[in-house]
């Protein structure tokens, strides 16, 4: 409950800034690419440009495509919600769905002969047809016979297209807009567009709404809907094994129900740790949440309520000592950490710690400093956040080469760090034994050899440092 009510909070107070959240509706979308951290790494949309006879109709009579051009994903000077509104997207209700909310497709990367992912039965262009467009036909968005339209000038076209998707090292979407006199029309700008994914809104998530008290307010309300609409590990795919249990309305309302207040707050919390409190640095493949949340709620102090909406503004750094400058917070802020893993379109909880003061960061950080100092690390390796990341790299390459070896690993060293951050003792013993087992094949390594003596070293530095964080002082 205190990750979801941090998360709740964070939204809350998006609610009051945001610009789209006059409408409810508006509140739920997301961006298609999360912007990357990295500014080398590029992200594009590739516009499919539209002419059509009336840009503002309920139904688009399209004439075929006008035009196909690049253009950065993110618009200079327009801040995140004027991008949303722009895309007027949301994910995808699942894997195999056959409609989307928004003309706009994840192309991913190219691969060297991108023109031969274009084309044929099971290419970019024809999922594009079946996952996306084909439903604008359907539901009378278009009229009949358009999307032939469009995808045979597509087709025809492949060529410009590929040389528009054409660099390996970067994102793009394929976005369908409108060209209206020579200015373009992204599908936020498109009332048939924005009216269909209202549409697809209400079907896909407010019709199915039920009576229950919220599990986050407690306050009774007729349109309360399950948690999984914010996060897919709230799941009811697991028939028998509670509470993923059948997915009906009694079930749902015993699960964890939010009100569609609540929903809003949750949907711009989520979207704001992915944006400004997401770890993905640490562990390789795995997220890591850090939903900062104020011991005495937002309204107790203003100095302090004041450094928390800083913090907020300021997000966890991109670069340098995320732990490390956790643990120089005020101590009125607790952190919950969330590792989780993204696995198609569901999302896979290895861990969750709560209530974490900034305190216990600082005490983490003595004791590597400790270590550091025993084994004569220097200086820029004295960070807690590289203690920590010594532990995940270590425990993980204990590992052999099978696939499944590798991957139990990376959970045991997650599991060793959650005990860390939670306070609890580590079972130094089995660590141990598992360090001695995965030796003689250690040595036989010419890989691992080549710098034995450091690496050897670094075995030593993680049980000193786990055996001191033992130690009850």
């Amino acid at each position: 409950m205190g990750f979801l009510n941090a998360v709740r909070e964070i939204g809350c107070k998006r609610l009051q800034d945001a610009s789209l959240c006059q409408d409810a509706d508006l509140r739920l979308l997301q961006l298609p690419l999360v912007p990357s951290p990295d500014t080398r790494r590029r992200q594009y949309a590739i516009i499919v440009g539209l002419e059509v006879d009336d840009p503002v109709a309920s139904v688009l009579q399209i004439r075929g495509v006008e035009k196909l051009e690049l253009r950065d994903y993110l618009a200079e000077n327009e801040n995140l919600d004027e991008q949303k509104r722009r895309y007027c997207y949301k994910e995808p209700a699942g894997a195999n769905v056959t409609w989307s909310y928004s003309p706009v497709y994840q192309l991913g990367r190219p691969k060297k002969n991108s023109i031969n992912q274009l084309l044929g039965p099971d290419s970019r262009l024809a999922k594009f047809r079946r996952t996306v467009l084909d439903d604008y036909e359907r539901s009378g968005v278009f009229l009949e016979g358009s999307v032939g339209l469009i995808m045979d000038q597509l087709n025809k076209r492949a060529e410009d297209l590929a040389q528009l998707w054409s660099d390996s090292e970067a994102d793009y979407i394929l976005v369908l807009g409108v060209f209206d006199r020579g200015k373009l029309l992204y599908p936020g700008d498109v009332p048939a567009f924005v009216r269909y994914y209202k549409g697809k809104l209400q079907k896909q998530i407010y019709d199915s709404a039920f009576e229950a008290v919220c599990g986050l307010c407690h306050t009774p309300s007729d349109r309360c809907i399950n948690l999984d609409q914010v996060f897919a590990f709230a799941t009811f795919d697991k028939p028998g094994f509670l509470p993923g249990t059948r997915n009906t309305a009694e079930a749902r309302s015993k699960v964890f129900p939010v009100c569609s207040e609540c929903l809003s707050a949750l949907h711009l919390g989520r979207e704001y740790l992915d944006l400004h409190f997401c770890d993905r640095r640490t562990i390789w493949g795995v997220n890591i949440y850090v939903a900062p949340e104020l011991i005495f709620g937002s309204g107790y102090f203003d100095r302090v309520a004041r450094a928390f909406h800083d913090f907020l503004n300021e997000g966890l750094p991109r670069e340098g000592s995320l732990f490390q400058s956790l643990a120089r917070r005020d101590e009125s802020l607790v952190f919950h950490f969330v590792f989780w893993e993204k696995q198609q379109a569901q999302e896979r909880i290895h861990l969750m710690v709560e209530d974490v003061p900034p305190s216990r960061l600082k005490k983490l950080e003595s004791k590597w400093v400790e270590t550091a100092e025993a084994v004569g690390f220097s200086d820029e390796r004295r960070a807690l956040d590289h203690g920590l990341g010594e532990v995940v790299r270590v425990i993980t390459s204990l590992a052999g080469e099978n696939e499944q070896d590798k991957r139990t690993m990376q959970m045991y060293a997650i599991s060793v760090i959650g005990k860390l951050l939670n306070d609890e003792p580590v079972d130094i013993k089995t660590l141990k034994t598992t360090l001695v087992s995965r030796l003689p094949g250690l040595v036989h390594d010419d890989e691992w050899l080549r710098h034995g003596a450091v690496n050897s070293c670094r075995l030593a530095a993680v049980v000193d440092f786990i055996n001191r964080c033992a130690r009850r002082d």
